[in-house]
């Protein structure tokens, strides 16, 4: 079920996705990277994609969603309205994409555990509903995914646009104040400050951490975040 806070920004994101709406996508730079690149602390995968499980958190217009199904994979999405799980299946629809998107959250995921080999959540998993924590989210979210499964993901740093004028509610957890889209005012987003908070975070349900970071600046809009990719703990 979604909380009355949750549901409040749902409808945002849907009139937000409605007004945009466009006929074509194209995948977040990091998330290519993830799952194409090569580099000294992130080596290439080199086990087949094709056939794998994935699950597409806070997919919103479904961006990520071509290159993850032109790797082979059989794809799966969780936004927190219909309106925008509709709008964005319609739209793979015409890209000639299969996905099965379904109604939830961070912490109410609708899938059976150990369901996914690997979990997407790019701007997303930090999004923490006000009667829970961050640590609720991570627990979902390891339920969902097979032992040994990756989980790929971005979190803000406490320098991002974002964070400007939120108030901390306690262990980095902030009351978004000052969203330029006026979207998220009011939304509980957690931060992180260094590599290590995110570890800390995420043990023990995850393990073998490969961190970066990007520091961006476009055009007054500083997004600096955190990507991570992880694996389950066995």
């Amino acid at each position: 079920m979604i909380s009355g806070a949750g549901q409040h920004l749902g409808n945002a994101y849907s009139a937000f996705y409605h007004e945009r709406n466009p006929r074509c996508v194209y995948p977040v730079e990091f998330v290519v990277r993830a799952f194409l690149g090569d580099y000294p602390r992130r080596k290439k995968n080199t086990s087949p994609y094709n056939g794998k499980y994935v699950l597409d958190m806070g997919f919103g217009d479904g961006r990520n969603m071509p290159l993850l199904y032109n790797l082979g994979m059989r794809v799966f999405g969780v936004e927190i309205s219909q309106d925008i799980c509709d709008l964005t299946q319609a739209r793979m629809l015409s890209l000639g994409i299969s996905v099965e998107t379904r109604v939830g959250s961070n912490k109410a995921i609708p899938f059976n555990d150990a369901f996914f080999d690997t979990v997407l959540a790019c701007h997303a998993c930090y999004y923490v509903d006000p009667v829970s924590r961050f640590k609720d989210n991570i627990d979902e979210i390891a339920r969902v995914l097979k032992p040994g499964g990756t989980f790929v993901f971005s979190a803000p740093i406490g320098t991002s646009y974002i964070m400007r004028g939120a108030k901390d509610t306690g262990d980095g957890h902030m009351e978004i104040a000052n969203d330029p889209y006026q979207i998220r005012n009011g939304s509980i987003l957690k931060k992180f400050d260094s590599a290590a908070d995110i570890e800390t975070a995420l043990s023990p349900m995850f393990e073998t951490f490969s961190i970066g970071s990007c520091r961006n600046d476009f055009w007054g809009i500083e997004e600096h975040v955190w990507i991570v990719v992880c694996t389950r703990a066995t």
